[in-house]
Parts: C-alpha cells; structure tokens; sequence
C-alpha cells in the first residue's frame, strides 16, 4: 500500500482555500487532480480502477467546477475519505446541502443502457435526477438504449466502497448520486476521439442542468441559469492556445492576400478589349509560408483544453485557419475555388432563388448626378469624425482611416478603416456606409478586443456571415438601405454561383449586363470580387447572413449579443454560456444609430417579422 498523501496538513490546507472561495488545483503524484473552481453545493468524482485502463473516462469530468480525479487504490485510503468528508462538510454547512456525484464506466453492466443512474432510494433528489435523465435523453447517440435508473441502499459504484456510508451522508445532509456509462468512445484497443468529444461536451451540460436543479430545490444556492455552475477558471493551457490561434491568424488577412492591386487598370484593359478579353489581376507578394504556418498552427495543442466549449471554438477556429492559409498556398490556380469552397460554402438553392427573386422584383435606381458623390478623402474625414465620438465611450479606441490605392473599394482590417482613392460614395448612402463600416465591423472587433480571449476580435470560425448580415442590417435601420444596394448583393450570389458552375469572367460580366440591367463596369466590380484570387465564394455570405440574421431576431434573437465580437450565430449558445460563466463581458461600445429614433422604429420592425425584400420595399415607409 502506497503512502497515504493525504495527510492531516493537506486537508487543513484545502479547506483553508475553500472557506476563502479560492481557485483549488492540486496535482496528485503519477495520476489524479482535485480542481474546485471556486465554492459550489456539489463535488464530482471520478475513481480510475485498478484492473484496467479505463481510457478516456477522466475526461468526462472536466468541464465541472469542482472534481477529483484519483486512482482506486489511493481513495481507499483513511486519508482520502477523511479528505472527501471534510469537503462535503465544508461545502455542506456553507449552502445547506451538498450534492456527492460519481462517474464511472459499465464493465458488465446488467442493462445495456448507455448511461445507467444510481441514487440512494433513502435519500433521492428526485427533482435533480428528473432533470438529469431528461438532460441524458437529449444527447445524441446511435441507435443506442439511453438509461436506466436504480435506487439502492449502496451508494457507490459496482465493486468500489461508499466514499461516505449512510450515516455520513444523512448527518452532512449530502446526497449521493452515480452515473455508469457504458464505454461507446472507445473499444478494447483504441479510442474514439470524436465520440469522446461528444459525450463530454453532452454530459457536462447535461450534469450541470442536474446541478442546477440540485442547488435550487436542496440548498440555499440559488443560481439564475444552470450556465452559472460552469467552470470560470481558465488554466494557462487555455490562454497559451487563445494566444497561439491568435498570433498565427494575425500574421495573414485573407483578404489582403486574395485582392488585386491593379483593379482600375485592370477594368481599362477590360473595357478597351470591348469586354471580351478576362483581365489579368496582380496581387500582392506573399510574405508568409502558409506550410510554415501550418506546422506552427497543428503544433497548438489542443489537448490540454479541459472545457468542452473552448476545446470545440479552438478546434473550429484552428480548421478554419487551415482552411485560409491554404487559399493563399492555392491563390490564382484552379485549386483557389474549391478551397473557398470548403471555407465559405457555395451557393444554397433557397439562397439562389432568393437572389434571383430580388433581381425580378426590386427595380434598379434612377442615376444620381456627379455633385450627389464624395470622394474618398471627404468620406474619410467623416469616419475619422464618427471615430472622434466612438473615443467617448473607449478612450483608447485606436483606429486610423487609411486611403490606399491597394484596397479594393473599402474595408475593415485589425481595426483600421481602409479605402481606395478612386471610390466614390453616394450622399444619400454615406450615413449607411458609415454604420457598415464603423458602426459594425469597428464596433464589433473593439468590443472583441475588451474581451479576455482573442478570438472575439480576430473572429470566430465562420463569422463572416452574421458579420456581414449585421453590418447590412444596419444600413436598412438607418433608413440608407437602397435597391441597388440590395441588388448587388443579390448579384453577388448570382455571380458566385456562375463561376461554381463553370462561367467565364466574361460570360458573368454579360451575364448581369444582359439579364439584369448592370451597367458594364458594375458588373465587372461584382465579378472581379467574385473572381479574384482564383474563385472567391465568399461575396455569396452577405445575403445569406442578412436572410438568416432577419429570422434570428423576428424569432427573438437578441440584438446586443451580436455586437459582443465577431461570431456566427451558431456561436451564440456559446457566448451566451461563456457571459453566465462570467468569462465575457459586455462590449464598451454599443453603435450610435442604435439610439436613434428611426433605428428603433425599424427595430422592431424587423422583430415582427421582415423579410430581405421587405427592407427596400418598406424604406419609404420608414
């Protein structure tokens, strides 16, 4: 029998720590953890057995608050129990009750049930274990028998000791609680990570909805939503991988990377030919090597995340990087298309009718005169302007407006205002350009940028269409939304899907020329965006974003969370758990046109229910 390691002197030390709420991290000799995020009315176990591997098992744990990983053979130690009383002690007398749970694995299990759930029949938290089977029935598994329930006299694992016998339990008013599982993430030999992966992220919401429950109705705690119970301590594993993700997508922007520098040349050349000759577009050099990059960015380990949300945004975030440093490896060459592909998709068939509808339906615009344009430098200086009043609420705001002939039109890169000389800004859509621009895609990436990770400014794995949804939307609230604006996008997606299946540059050119009333160089602006860099599918996201972005708020989306940073909507579960968690915050900026009348009118317009027609179909009215 190994020396006892927890002795007198540890257990008085720990809950020394627990009575200051304090962070409890302690490592074990060769295997096992005790974490306790901070102080909570429940204590999670995990007992690794002694007569074979269990590979994988550990894991499903550390997403909790507070937990304990520890081999059988030392919890059979008087240290151990001693430790394990003085903790549900402490945490008992504290909140009034106190939640004992256990995990393990089904070696011969009586039922062939996935998860199989114990609890002590003379003393059942039956409000929690109703909430814990309903939470177990919602996580998805193959064709598999979910669970089944047992209450017992027992209260442990099948071949293990009570951690704490009956007695213990009834006088530290502590319930007792077991999961089995049966062991589907693996088999004899090997592991199945992306089960594994699952099963985590799928058990720990579903035992934090049983704690939930459990706090509520058995113990003077009282949390708002079941979230609150997740992990707030990050390890420095977590904030080395954000900084790394970072650090790696910060060395490239795609769309630097994929825009050609010769764009007015290219359109004299183009419009010389009669329009009948493809263009020849000249990037910028690539001061990057994406393998490079890549090895650097597979050299991240992502292992190490214990939480499941986090593990699941660094992963999505790492295979979109991937995804982008291989455009760059493949610009101007026939694999460029189907790399865009795989990182902004094609062009959905609702999404095509959508746009074809627009185009039939929204007539064009009647041609404003030359003295209803800015020019680059005065559309410059008013967003230097809007800048000015954005330091109001973040005095450290740093962001320059740049007129460079390398842009293409305008954008937004790593918080910078960016733009050609030679574009021209129409009066009437000045106001709307600006709530685009500033108003959105500044706004969000600061608000990112308060945030204690990177990934809410540098952008979350596909966030472009939300991104470019929102900063749509608010060119309709307020009220600068116009038909050819809308037609354009729509366009956009008619020329996406051109190329996807196979159209020259010259043939999109006419194409929207013909069918749709463009004027030739409109046409070569949208196809040369399209085109660039060898087939940029992206352009097709706008429309997309905005259409899924309408159903989202007439559905009761909330409209604050989405100027958090740059997410996709698929991210708000997440942001919303990680703002519960108190690991978000609020942005400090909140966008300017959002106080006025007008916006707020068209707001809740929208959330009644608009469709992307209806936007420029109702403008007058608005």
């Amino acid at each position: 029998m190994p020396k006892d390691i927890f002795t007198d002197e540890l257990i008085t030390n720990v809950c020394t720590e627990l009575d200051k709420n304090q962070v409890i991290r302690l490592n074990f000799p060769e295997w096992g953890r005790l974490h306790i995020d901070r102080r909570m009315p429940l204590l999670c176990v995990y007992r690794q057995p002694e007569s074979h591997p269990d590979k994988g098992t550990e894991r499903l744990l550390l997403g909790q608050g507070g937990y304990i990983l520890v081999r059988q053979q030392m919890a059979d130690s008087a240290g151990f129990r001693a430790l394990i009383k003085a903790l549900v002690s402490h945490l008992s007398k504290f909140f009034g009750g106190c939640l004992l749970f256990e995990l393990w694995t089904e070696e011969k299990p009586e039922s062939k049930a996935l998860f199989n759930i114990k609890t002590n029949k003379n003393q059942a938290p039956i409000d929690a274990l109703e909430e814990l089977e309903s939470a177990l029935l919602d996580i998805p598994v193959d064709n598999q028998k979910r669970l089944s329930l047992e209450y017992t006299t027992q209260s442990k694992p099948p071949l293990l000791s009570p951690l704490l016998n009956q007695q213990q339990l009834m006088e530290l008013n502590c319930y007792w609680l077991g999961l089995g599982l049966l062991a589907v993430f693996r088999s004899e030999d090997e592991l199945y990570p992306y089960k594994l992966r699952d099963l985590h992220h799928g058990l720990t919401q579903a035992l934090r909805r049983c704690f939930f429950i459990f706090a509520r109705k058995y113990t003077q705690h009282k949390p708002v939503h079941f979230h609150e119970l997740g992990r707030q301590f990050m390890t420095e594993d977590v904030w080395e991988t954000d900084r790394e993700l970072a650090r790696i997508k910060q060395q490239f922007d795609i769309l630097f990377h994929v825009t050609p520098v010769n764009s007015e040349q290219a359109w004299r050349e183009f419009e010389q030919s009669r329009f009948s000759k493809t263009p020849i577009f000249n990037y910028r050099p690539r001061p990057i090597d994406p393998d490079i990059l890549k090895r650097e960015l597979y050299k991240v380990s992502l292992e190490k995340i214990e939480d499941p949300t986090l593990l699941y945004i660094f992963r999505s975030q790492r295979e979109e990087i991937s995804r982008h440093l291989s455009m760059i490896n493949e610009r101007n060459n026939r694999n460029f298309l189907y790399t865009s592909l795989q990182a902004y998709g094609g062009v959905e068939p609702w999404l095509l009718m959508l746009a074809k509808r627009i185009l039939n339906e929204v007539p064009p615009e009647c041609p404003v005169s030359e003295k209803q344009y800015l020019s680059g430098g005065q559309f410059a200086e008013l967003a230097r302007q809007l800048l000015a009043d954005y330091r109001q609420q973040l005095p450290d705001l740093k962001s320059q407006v740049q007129v460079r002939k390398d842009v293409l039109g305008i954008m937004v890169s790593r918080g910078s205002l960016m733009m050609n000389p030679y574009s021209r800004f129409r009066e009437d859509t000045v106001e709307a350009t600006l709530a685009h621009e500033v108003g959105t895609h500044l706004v969000t990436y600061f608000n990112g940028n308060s945030q204690p990770f990177h990934q809410l400014h540098s952008g979350m794995a596909s966030y472009e269409p939300l991104q470019e949804g929102l900063a749509v939307l608010a060119e309709y609230l307020v009220g600068g939304l116009k038909n050819d604006r809308l037609r354009t996008l729509a366009a956009r997606v008619i020329a996406v899907h051109s190329l996807i299946e196979g159209a020259s540059f010259v043939e999109v050119v006419q194409h929207l020329h013909k069918q749709y009333d463009f004027s030739c160089r409109q046409a070569f602006a949208i196809s040369t965006r399209v085109f660039r860099g060898g087939g940029f599918t992206k352009d097709a996201i706008y429309l997309k974003g905005l259409s899924q972005l309408l159903k989202y708020l007439a559905g009761g989306g909330d409209l604050e969370t989405l100027y958090l940073g740059k997410i996709s909507l698929n991210d708000i579960p997440l942001v919303e758990e990680l703002k519960w968690r108190k690991i978000l915050k609020d942005g400090p900026l909140k966008p300017h046109f959002l106080k006025t009348k007008g916006a707020i009118r068209r707001l809740k317009k929208v959330q009644q229910g608009l469709t992307v027609i209806d936007l420029v179909m109702s403008a007058s009215e608005s």
